[in-house]
């Protein structure tokens, strides 16, 4: 055991000691500090005045915590139409809430929003008086979802369970920005990480085969068996430390720029469509959690690949294209149901924001 670790110490130095690693982990940290902080430099003229991106974003928050502890429903939104109706100024504190929630609950009925009032757009929607607006015209958004994903007639049946338990709580509202802020930026975290794992770990076997060093490790006393999980070892090591870092890298800078406000304020602010029974803070410990074990596995692929194909460029392309392009850029329809279902797991997918909104439910054992 003792010669183990001493080999994964050995694997991990050579990882570590490579320039390209330094490179490629280096680019990912810049770049996610980057994506957080930009909005402190990147600036615009408003009047004459030079205003950051910041600046405008904090007196936004300033004017939304107006509405903190609020309840979404028609008194909350009779008052935005009111202030729509009065000045800009008045309707600072509704920008979000319009914007975000709202608008999209209309979809493309702008006859609804035009109505100028709670009353105005339920007649547009075909939404009874007596029921609330937000959760009527939700729920039709919702109803459409389930027919166009093609679920099961007991999926259904689960959803429509859930949507009718969840309905009896109107949601709190609450300035939401910063979080929702990490939320988004962890898919571009996992993207960039695929990548930097690809270009780190896919010379750790295909070194041996390509400087034809693999026949040595053969004669040794431990034979390959040995070598092979301590190189696993320190890949995983590595990938679990670097995966940690970028992350860091992508949550901390958002909050220290936004604040944590917002953390127990339900996802269906900014996704009204969906029944995920979660709030914005247990979202994004679910989606690091998400992201690290995506990242365990691209580096296992990644070292399955060095190892098939004894050559680090092609494992790395392979990997790019496999993982990280096809999932990006390719969309299965949902009518080709197993496919479609298996190439959305990807973990790249699932911690997608639109994923939220994927009614579709993986069964186990029948259940």
């Amino acid at each position: 055991m003792k010669n183990f670790w001493t080999l994964v110490r050995f694997e991990l130095k050579k990882i570590l000691s490579r320039k390209i690693t330094w490179i490629a982990v280096g680019i990912v940290f810049v770049i996610m500090l980057a994506f957080g902080f930009y909005r402190a430099f990147a600036s615009h003229e408003v009047n004459g005045v030079r205003v950051t991106a910041h600046e405008e974003e904090m007196q936004a928050k300033a004017e939304e915590k107006k509405l903190a502890g609020r309840l979404v429903n028609d008194e909350l939104l009779e008052d935005m139409f009111a202030a729509m109706a009065t000045d800009e100024e008045s309707f600072q504190p509704y920008r979000t809430l319009y914007n975000e929630l709202v608008r999209d609950l209309c979809g493309s009925n702008t006859l609804a929003l035009s109505r100028g009032s709670v009353e105005g757009a339920k007649e547009a929607l075909g939404i009874s008086p007596e029921e609330e607006f937000v959760y009527a015209a939700r729920r039709q958004q919702i109803e459409k979802k389930l027919k166009s994903q093609y679920l099961t007639e007991g999926e259904k049946e689960y959803w429509h369970n859930v949507l009718e338990t969840e309905e009896s709580v109107p949601w709190e509202y609450d300035y939401y920005q910063g979080v929702h802020f990490v939320w988004v930026a962890a898919y571009t975290a996992i993207v960039l990480i695929a990548l930097m794992l690809a270009v780190s770990l896919a010379n750790l076997f295909a070194d041996e085969h390509q400087k034809k060093t693999d026949q040595l490790v053969l004669c040794s006393r431990n034979g390959r068996k040995v070598l092979c999980m301590a190189k696993i070892t320190a890949g995983l090591l590595f990938t679990m430390g670097s995966t940690g870092l970028v992350l860091l890298a992508t949550a901390i800078p958002q909050l220290i720029m936004f604040g944590t406000d917002g953390w127990n304020a339900p996802i269906q602010l900014i996704v009204p469509n969906s029944m995920v029974q979660m709030t914005f803070g247990e979202m994004i410990l679910y989606t690091y959690v998400v992201a690290i074990l995506a990242a365990l596995l691209y580096g296992s692929i990644i070292l399955c690949c060095s190892e098939l194909f004894r050559n680090s460029t092609v494992a790395v392309m392979a990997v790019i294209v496999v993982l990280v392009l096809v999932p990006m850029m390719v969309i299965v329809p949902y009518e080709y149901r197993v496919l479609s279902q298996i190439f959305d797991l990807n973990p790249i997918n699932v911690i997608a924001i639109w994923s939220a909104t994927d009614f579709r439910l993986v069964p186990f054992f029948r259940g």
